[in-house]
C-alpha cells in the first residue's frame, strides 16, 4: 500500500542521514530543556533559596541567553556550525556535571546554581542561531519547510508538554539533583550525535568541503548589517516581532494567571490546562504544515497568521468564564506556530555567509524586550490597568500588520525550492551580501 503523500512530505527530511542525527540531538536537548524547567526551581528550593534567590537563578539563564546571542551568530558564521553546536552542548554537559560533583561532595550552594544557569543560557544562545543556520546545510531546499515543521513539533511537545511532565515524574522518583545530572547526560548524548554528522553525505546538502571551508573567511559584520538593513522585509519583520512580544509576553506570562485566579475563579490546574491546550494546538499546526507545501505567498500568510494569533489577547480580559479562554489559547497556539514555522523557513533563505548573524539578531530582537514587557505588566493588576494592556496587546499588532503590508512588498519572497523563472532579478533573500544592498522598493 503506498504511503500517504502528506505523511511522506512531513517525514521527508529524515531520509537524510545527517539531518536524522541532527534531529535526534535536537530532540534530546529540547527534552532536557523541558525537564530543566521543572528541576531547576526545586533544586533552588532544596538548597534553602527564597523567592529572590530563585528569581536570581531563573534570571541568570535569561541574562546568559540575551548577552551571548550575538556572539552565537558570529561563531555560526566564523566556524563550522557542527562544531559550534557540538561544543555548546559540551559546555552544558560540563556545567551540569560540575554541579553534580559539587552536590556529591556536599558543598552545593545557590550561587553555583546561578552560575550553571548562566552557562546553560549562554550555551543555548550559541547553539540556537547555529542550529537554525545549520538546517539548510543538511537538507535540500524542498525539504526545508518540512524540517522546520518537524522541529516545531518537537519543540512544542518537549518544552510545553512531555519535558515538564517527565521532569515532574522523575523528581517524584528521584531527587531533583539526580534529574539535573540526567539532563547533563542528555547534553552529552546530543553532543555525540552532532559529532558524527558528516556534512555532504546527504543528497542535496552542502558538501563537507563547503561546510568546513565556507565560514573561514566570513563577511565582515558591517556588511552583514548592511545586508540586513538593505532588505526591508527582513529588518521590518524583526522589529515587528520584537514590538509584538513587548506588547504580548507580559500580559500572557504575568497578568493572565491573575486574570484566571482573581477574575475567573480558577487555579493552577486551570492555568496548566490553558498552557496544555496551547501546546496541543501548536503540535497540530506543526503537523499540518509539515504535510503541506508552503503557499506561494507564504510570507504574507506568515504575517497574517501571527496577527490572528495575537488578536485574541484583546478579548481575553472580557470573557465571563475560564472555558472561553481555551479556544482563544488554541487559536494563539495554532496561528503563532504557523507564523513561526514560515518565519524559520524564510529567514533560512538568507545567504549562508551571514545567516548565523542575521538569525542571532532576530533572536535578540525577539528576546531583548521580553523582560521589559514583564516589568510593565508587573506594575499593577488592577482591572483598568489589565484591560488596557490586554486590549493594546491584541489590537496594536493588527494595525502594525496593516502598515507593514502597505510598506513592504512581501510578494518578492518565494518559498525555498521554487524555481526562479519569472524574472532574472533575484528575490531579496537570494542576494549575496558582498555588496551592501539598496533599500527595497
Amino acid at each position: 500500500m503506498p504511503k500517504p503523500r502528506s505523511l511522506y512530505r512531513s517525514l521527508a527530511p529524515l531520509r537524510h542521514r545527517d539531518y536524522r542525527l541532527f534531529f535526534i540531538s535536537y530532540l534530546i536537548s529540547m527534552l532536557g530543556d523541558g525537564v530543566w524547567l521543572v528541576a531547576l526551581p526545586w533544586v533552588a528550593m532544596e538548597l534553602g533559596g527564597d523567592s529572590s534567590e530563585l528569581a536570581m537563578v531563573v534570571g541568570a539563564e535569561a541574562v546568559g541567553l540575551i548577552s551571548c546571542v550575538l556572539v552565537g551568530g558570529v561563531l555560526a558564521d566564523r566556524f563550522p556550525r557542527k562544531r559550534v553546536i557540538g561544543w555548546s552542548f559540551v559546555a552544558s554537559f560540563a556545567a551540569l556535571g560540575m554541579l553534580t560533583v559539587v552536590h556529591i561532595i556536599g558543598d552545593l550552594m545557590v550561587w553555583q546554581l546561578v552560575g550553571a544557569a548562566f552557562v546553560l543560557g549562554a550555551s543555548a544562545a550559541i547553539s540556537g542561531p547555529a542550529s537554525d543556520a545549520f538546517t539548510p546545510d543538511l537538507v535540500p531546499e524542498e525539504d526545508l519547510h518540512s524540517a522546520n515543521a518537524l522541529e516545531s513539533t518537537v519543540r512544542s511537545l518537549t518544552m510545553r508538554m512531555v519535558g515538564p511532565a517527565l521532569g515532574g515524574v522523575l523528581i517524584s522518583l528521584l531527587d531533583s539533583m539526580s534529574v539535573i545530572a540526567l539532563n547533563g547526560v542528555s547534553f552529552g548524548v546530543a553532543a555525540l550525535c552532532v559529532a558524527v554528522i558528516r556534512p555532504g553525505t546527504s543528497a542535496g546538502s552542502v558538501s563537507e568541503k563547503e561546510a568546513e571551508a565556507e565560514p573561514t573567511e566570513p563577511v565582515p559584520y558591517r556588511q552583514a548589517l548592511s545586508y540586513l538593513f538593505g532588505e526591508r522585509w527582513l529588518w521590518v519583520l524583526i522589529v515587528w516581532s520584537g514590538v509584538v512580544l513587548l506588547l504580548q509576553s507580559g500580559p500572557r506570562q504575568v497578568l493572565l494567571p491573575f486574570l484566571i485566579s482573581d477574575r475567573l475563579g480558577g487555579d493552577a490546574r486551570d492555568y496548566g490546562l490553558l498552557i496544555a491546550v496551547t501546546g496541543i494546538a501548536a503540535v497540530v499546526a506543526s503537523v499540518v504544515l509539515g504535510a503541506r507545501k508552503p503557499p506561494k505567498d507564504y510570507a504574507r500568510w506568515m504575517l497574517l497568521a501571527w496577527t490572528a494569533g495575537a488578536a485574541p489577547l484583546a478579548l481575553m480580559v472580557f470573557v465571563p468564564s475560564f472555558w472561553l479562554l481555551l479556544p482563544m489559547a488554541a487559536v494563539y497556539g495554532f496561528c503563532s506556530t504557523v507564523g513561526n514555522v514560515y518565519w524559520s523557513t524564510l529567514i533560512q533563505t538568507v545567504p549562508s555567509r551571514v545567516r548565523g548573524r542575521v538569525i542571532s539578531i532576530d533572536w535578540l530582537g525577539s528576546l531583548a524586550l521580553v523582560p521589559l514587557s514583564a516589568v510593565i505588566a508587573g506594575v499593577g493588576t488592577g482591572r483598568a490597568f489589565m484591560v488596557t494592556l490586554f486590549v493594546l496587546g491584541g489590537t496594536l499588532p493588527v494595525l502594525f500588520t496593516l502598515a507593514t503590508l502597505r510598506w513592504v512588498d512581501l510578494s518578492l519572497l518565494r518559498p525555498p525550492g521554487e524555481a526562479v523563472e519569472k524574472s532574472e532579478e533575484p528575490a531579496p533573500a537570494e542576494r549575496e551580501p558582498q555588496v551592501a544592498a539598496p533599500p527595497a522598493a
